[in-house]
């Protein structure tokens, strides 16, 4: 049963953020704010809410449900304790349908146990493809839109492969085009909502003047600043989060207010032209300087670079499968086998009567 307490906590924040741009960061600092619960990156939003149309049509009781829960309440017991897991999975169990905006506010508000009463902090990866249901669940929902100077994204995304011409998003063409989608996604949100709904936040200012750019997130979230923040790495869960798989060392130590423009060490002068060709347009908008101006008309190769290129990229990355289901593979190889057609078929093999059919 609902702690009906907890419906009294205000409507969630959530973040829009590439990957590689901060998000760990941003949503460890909100955590350290004592009245903010910060969930951790277990990306129910993608694997759980992101995923139910794998459901339909029957949705609670079918296998594919079983696996979906199965999967979401390993991520919870991982990241948070074995008891959280198990209210997760009881709550999934007496489902009595498949209402993803019930799933949304138990995920995020009354699951666990010390957010009573607190403002939520949700980090998700590709929180935009979730937007119908955020604002069908949460009413008076509110965004942070933070974004990070592409060059320094790649060159954080290719940190995470060792390999040449590696990059954590496989290929290049898919690393850009991912940089691309999260910020005009973060811009359609600012404009569709406003900006009393929308904070526009940078990476850079973020960790440059932080204490600056604190007050003024927690004067958009109706919060005093509490110095705490500033010191997120000294936090139980920031160091716990920091020993977990992934690149999130850093967020064991006090803001690095020099992280920025590192792309120089780790990009060629052919990438860093080949982002700005394909990206130097929304980097304007956000106020990073080109280093080849778009005055001075970027070369075919360039411009095409990244899709000629694109194949033998994921071929060597070992990323050959569809973007979306890397990562998390063994999610969408259980999916395939668990889910059913949504629609009966069309025609049978052999029928007469299929389209095209003469007969």
């Amino acid at each position: 049963m609902r702690n009906s307490s907890r419906t009294e906590a205000p409507a969630p924040v959530f973040l829009i953020c590439s990957e590689r741009s901060g998000s760990n960061l941003v949503a460890s600092i909100m955590g350290a704010h004592p009245q903010v619960y910060a969930h951790p990156p277990y990306h129910l939003g993608r694997d759980l809410l992101g995923a139910l149309q794998e459901t339909m049509p029957d949705g609670p009781g079918t296998q594919a449900w079983q696996v979906l829960t199965d999967h979401a309440v390993d991520k919870v017991r991982r990241y948070r304790d074995e008891d959280e897991a198990q209210r997760l999975a009881d709550f999934m169990a007496t489902c009595a349908g498949p209402d993803a905006g019930a799933v949304a506010r138990f995920v995020w508000q009354e699951m666990p146990q010390d957010a009573q009463g607190k403002l939520a902090f949700v980090k998700e990866n590709n929180i935009h493809h979730l937007f119908p249901l955020l604002l069908t669940a949460f009413p008076q929902a509110r965004f942070v839109f933070q974004v990070r100077d592409p060059r320094d994204y790649l060159a954080s995304a290719k940190a995470r492969r060792k390999m040449w011409m590696g990059n954590k998003f496989g290929s290049l063409r898919q690393a850009l085009s991912v940089w691309h989608a999260d910020q005009q996604a973060g811009l359609a949100a600012l404009g569709q909502l406003g900006s009393e709904r929308v904070f526009m936040l940078r990476y850079e200012d973020l960790v440059s003047d932080g204490e600056a750019r604190l007050r003024a997130l927690c004067a958009f979230c109706e919060l005093p600043f509490d110095a705490k923040m500033l010191s997120f790495h000294e936090s139980d869960d920031a160091a716990k989060l920091a020993q977990t798989t992934g690149a999130r060392e850093n967020l064991a130590k006090p803001l690095m207010t020099s992280n920025f423009r590192k792309y120089r060490q780790s990009l060629s002068r052919g990438e860093i032209r080949i982002t700005e060709a394909w990206l130097g347009g929304l980097m304007e908008r956000f106020g990073y300087p080109l280093e080849y101006p778009r005055r001075a008309r970027p070369s075919v190769w360039h411009s095409l670079r990244p899709q000629l290129t694109e194949p033998f990229e994921r071929l060597v990355n070992g990323e050959v499968a569809p973007f979306y289901k890397v990562g998390h593979k063994r999610l969408w190889r259980a999916l395939d086998r668990a889910r059913t057609p949504l629609l009966p078929a069309l025609w049978q093999e052999g029928s007469r009567k299929g389209a095209g059919d003469d007969g």
